[in-house]
């Protein structure tokens, strides 16, 4: 496969599955094939896009300045990257094979590794927006979105490829998508060995409505409607039916609604006031970004009274209410404690809560997220957690709220 077909079959799975995946699954191949003209390729995206991005521009810390990062060091953190993304593709498809009978479906290696690499292509392809400098919430927005987006592509790929029933797809997918991220997770921490892993999750799962899995299954559904208006846009070549719908499928992708626009910048200074519990503002800034469509606000100022000295923020999310939402379901319930602190993320009156404090040096971080929207996070010195709440919490949550489907210039 040159170049020019790789960008053809990266452009149909993105954007027409539906009629690509059976194609792929019937078209003669091999596993090194497949690596040398495809996976070797698009998975060095990722890793070349965050050693150029971060050689060049750096890591940007709000309020505090650039860090540089030796090459060396980043040179050698791309390419273990790259490898554990090279070695997580088949680690992938031999779940995949492995989980076949389970939910009736065929036990092939090779179609198990075209699920696995072909689905991975929205991961690898976003891994580009690494280069860009300034858009690190976004890049990181979007990484979930490509995520959900590969949980869709391997839905509509089981079919064909492992002759998967197609009322079997989705609880295929939920159980390959789980044990993947558990190995994924023990790849990065380093971990020497990987041992196999076997699922007695019942074949027959239906997902309740309103839980994760079954919100996942009512956007699956969504994004095969956008996908036909996207197929259909591009068959009549107007250009601007093609933006709309391109549009359409970047909102439907991360949840939400690509047509929301982020609150101004001068909207959110009047939720961050000149005093705040006693304690004056400096250093304030606010900015709007935009990327593929997608609008995100953020405000930012530092608050002392000579003691304490906290940092502020609040971020605007606009169209992606259901990335975050996803996000929350993902998070909820973990705790974890050392000797010299404890991070924990919980839910408080439907609003997704995440915090650390460091007890050695009287540091933390205080989040909460608004309406599936709006994040508000406290960092810096205080004298405890409760200090960082009590400062989140005094901000007009409820009028952020009350404008979250807005769509505000």
């Amino acid at each position: 496969m040159n170049i020019q077909s790789l960008i053809d079959r990266a452009q149909a799975i993105l954007l027409k599955p539906r009629d690509t995946w059976p194609e792929i699954a019937s078209e003669p191949a091999s596993v090194s094939g497949i690596y040398r003209d495809y996976v070797l390729i698009l998975a060095a995206i990722p890793a070349l896009g965050m050693l150029i991005g971060t050689a060049l521009f750096g890591i940007h810390v709000p309020m505090m300045g650039t860090i540089r990062i030796g090459f060396g060091a980043l040179l050698t953190q791309s390419v273990l990257s790259y490898a554990v993304s090279l070695l997580m593709t088949y680690a992938l498809a031999v779940i995949i094979e492995s989980l076949a009978p389970t939910f009736g479906a065929v036990k092939d290696r090779l179609q198990g590794l075209k699920t696995a690499a072909y689905a991975s292509t929205p991961i690898w392809v976003v891994g580009i927006l690494h280069i860009v400098p300034g858009v690190g919430a976004l890049v990181g927005l979007l990484g979930l979105a490509a995520a959900v987006y590969a949980f869709y592509l391997i839905k509509l790929g089981l079919p064909h490829t492992m002759k998967c029933p197609e009322e079997k797809s989705m609880p295929y997918s939920a159980v390959v998508v789980v044990i993947g991220i558990v190995l994924g997770l023990i790849l990065n921490l380093l971990v020497a060995s990987i041992s196999g892993t076997s699922s007695g999750v019942m074949h027959d799962a239906q997902f309740e409505k309103d839980s994760p899995m079954g919100k996942l299954e009512t956007w699956s559904k969504q994004m095969e409607a956008a996908s036909e208006k996207m197929e259909s846009a591009q068959q009549s070549g107007d250009s601007q039916d093609q933006q709309e719908a391109m549009q359409n499928m970047v909102g439907t992708l991360l949840g939400g609604n690509a047509s929301i626009k982020a609150v101004s910048p001068d909207k959110l200074d009047d939720f961050l006031p000149e005093t705040l519990l006693g304690m004056d503002r400096s250093d304030f800034s606010a900015e709007r970004n935009q990327a593929m469509g997608v609008q995100v606000t953020q405000a930012q100022a530092r608050y002392s009274d000579g003691r304490q000295q906290l940092q502020v923020e609040i971020i605007d999310m606009a169209g992606a209410k259901g990335v975050l939402a996803l996000a929350g379901f993902a998070a909820l319930g973990n705790e974890s404690k050392t000797d010299n602190g404890y991070e924990k993320t919980y839910s408080d009156a439907g609003r997704i809560v995440n915090e650390k404090w460091n007890e050695a040096d009287g540091h933390g971080e205080y989040s909460i997220v608004i309406g599936q929207r709006f994040v508000i996070k406290v960092t810096g010195q205080a004298d405890s957690i409760t200090a960082l709440r009590t400062l989140a919490n005094t901000l007009d949550s409820e009028a952020l709220e009350a404008i979250q489907s807005a769509s505000s210039e």
